[in-house]
């Protein structure tokens, strides 16, 4: 079902509090805010793409137990294999898009020793980095990008004090089941068990740096009717790229190095196969040689502007926009090439629309880019692609036209509180000419769209005929989800449908230890965020609200301290109590202690 017992009312102008400890109420923006957030590699409009190539393929040297080119004056050697003796998760084709480099590399410009090496400064990078340097260690960051690149804004956890393990069971089986049983439960456990510290630590550092989120809420929160509780914490930042950068000038400013435009090209392992280093090449073509006392953590974000990859892991992905720009990857091949794999399919990929905040809540009226009614309106925004991908052709690449009218009453049933009439016109924050437009007849509002006018008319005259008897016969929407387009003004989402992130990488074990292929982890090698394992494991993501950013951030920071001590116990941990007063109510209350609180969980 498309709502589940939705528990939130939205105001028709939603204004941002100026007092970070009052919840806001508009928490159905949270999806929309994740699409459009312009981060280093976000993509600032759906129809620009760029894509920087780097990397060339060349025969390597003679390779010895699959690693090649040891370096004359160590006992190390650059994890890479002869372009002919691939991996069987690698092609050819793939260094086509990534910088990952195979020919052996045995002379640096530049050689540095730290504790930790960080590959990549994004949302489980930059949290590794700062976790890094305030735990003692010494750290340096390889970053391809110019600057950090993050992206996003949502984050959740679980208040394991204020639930129940019946509840906390319950909901995790439930998000297992909406994903055909296939999530990972220990890289699930590992959200629940450790995003508790690691997400209020984020946004108590960031806090601290001026950077404070402008959403706090608990009505993810779930009490079953057989007595189970899970209670659940929501933060949304502005921007997880504003965040970012504040907290990599903070790890700077306490002793950690970045290198910027400098993207690791080759892993250093040791004879035994233990990584101790990264490669990375400047700007100008120079190499630096960066050994890792402690550990390397790939953190270097998805591969969905690796075309060769895409083509082979997730061929129908193609004819969608992707919003990000230079992910290709780089950190899924470094993590093969020292011995690694692929996370099995399918890799789970994140769905976005550019819907308005709350209007991605409500079954709408669904044309496609020729006027044609062409799914069960009642999908969610996270599996829009897959009806999409059977009726909508690769050259429109996910456009498509979302339509309601001006009812204020017998609209359609969600947990909002609104009609969606209300929450458009003149002050409205929900109003974008440039997305949203409006026509006082049908046949006005199609040519404003940009609807096939005779299509659209035709469509739209069959859905009302469906709404009128009560049932679906096209698609089975149930009768109560059917509501007649008759009450002018008309309004109309000119919808896009975008990939925003593969939620897949190489295979990690419950520590981010990246394993090989007996289950082994790979000494020295962890990986975090969206690169590491497959904490979904569906086609498409279908999650916690907030999970893909916990679960990046939680991962960044606990393979810094795993790596460092053996163990999973920060020396100066943050938690809940430290964040409580942000996420309580006006009377101090939490939304699992309210009556009213959801009975099951929502989804996207």
């Amino acid at each position: 079902m498309f709502y589940v017992n939705q528990s939130r009312r939205l105001s028709p102008f939603p204004v941002k509090t100026k007092e970070p400890h009052i919840p806001t109420i508009h928490g159905a923006d949270r999806k929309f805010r994740q699409y459009q957030t312009q981060g280093g590699t976000m993509r600032g409009n759906i129809s620009r793409r760029s894509l920087i190539k780097g990397g060339a393929i060349a025969a390597a040297g003679a390779a010895i137990a699959g690693i090649a080119g040891c370096a004359p004056t160590t006992k190390e050697s650059a994890s890479q294999t002869n372009s002919s003796e691939l991996p069987p998760d690698l092609r050819n084709a793939d260094f086509e898009y990534s910088v990952v480099e195979l020919d052996p590399i045995s002379e640096f410009d530049t050689e540095e020793t730290y504790d930790i090496v960080v590959v990549g400064a994004g949302c489980a990078g930059v949290p590794a980095v700062l976790t890094a340097v305030e735990e003692g260690a010494s750290v340096a960051c390889l970053q391809k990008e110019a600057t950090v690149s993050a992206n996003g804004n949502g984050c959740s956890f679980v208040v394991k004090a204020a639930s129940n393990a019946a509840g906390i069971m319950r909901w995790r089986s439930d998000w297992a089941k909406l994903n055909d049983w296939r999530i990972n439960p220990a890289l699930f456990q590992y959200y629940i068990d450790f995003a508790e510290e690691a997400v209020p630590w984020v946004i108590e550092r960031g806090i601290e740096e001026g950077i404070t989120p402008i959403e706090f809420l608990t009505d993810s929160s779930v009490r079953y009717d057989d007595g189970g509780i899970v209670a659940v914490c929501d933060a949304t930042q502005e921007s997880n790229q504003d965040l970012m950068v504040a907290l990599a000038k903070r790890a700077e400013a306490q002793g950690a190095t970045f290198y910027y435009e400098t993207p690791c090209v080759q892993l250093v392992q040791s004879d035994d196969g233990t990584v101790t280093g990264a490669i990375g090449k400047t700007s100008d073509g120079k190499y630096i040689k960066l050994n890792a006392n402690k550990g390397v953590i790939l953190a270097a974000g998805d591969y969905m502007n690796n075309d060769s990859m895409v083509d082979r892991n997730m061929h129908d992905a193609k004819m969608y926009p992707k919003v990000l720009v230079n992910h290709t990857g780089d950190g899924h091949i470094l993590g093969i090439l020292a011995g690694g794999r692929m996370a099995p399919l399918g890799h789970a990929r994140q769905i976005h629309t550019n819907y308005i905040g709350p209007f991605m809540f409500f079954p709408f009226l669904a044309l496609s880019a020729e006027g044609k009614r062409f799914c069960n309106e009642t999908v969610g925004m996270s599996s829009l692609n897959i009806p999409m991908s059977y009726t909508t052709r690769p050259e429109d690449a996910g456009k498509h036209f979302r339509l309601f009218d001006s009812k204020k009453e017998n609209y359609y049933p969600n947990g909002l509180g609104v009609s969606p009439a209300t929450l458009v016109g003149e002050g409205s924050a929900w109003m974008d000419p440039s997305i949203l437009v409006s026509g006082n007849t049908l046949e006005e509002l199609c040519e404003n769209a940009g609807i096939p006018v005779s299509d659209g008319m035709e469509s739209i005259k069959r859905y009302n005929e469906m709404c009128a008897q009560g049932r679906d016969d096209d698609f089975g929407v149930p009768g109560d989800y059917l509501v007649a387009m008759d009450t002018p003004p008309y309004y109309c989402i000119k919808g896009d449908v975008g990939m925003s992130g593969i939620n897949a990488g190489v295979m990690v074990d419950d520590r981010y230890r990246v394993i090989d292929e007996n289950d082994n982890p790979i000494p020295g090698l962890y990986a975090a965020g969206i690169q590491a394992g497959n904490p979904c494991g569906g086609i498409n993501w279908n999650m916690p609200g907030g999970f893909s950013n916990s679960h990046i951030f939680t991962a960044g920071r606990y393979t810094v301290i795993h790596a460092l001590t053996g163990d999973t116990a920060p020396s100066n941990p943050s938690g809940f109590d430290k964040v409580k007063k942000y996420f309580a109510g006006p009377d101090g209350s939490y939304m699992w202690d309210d009556p009213s609180c959801a009975s099951a969980i929502v989804t996207w």
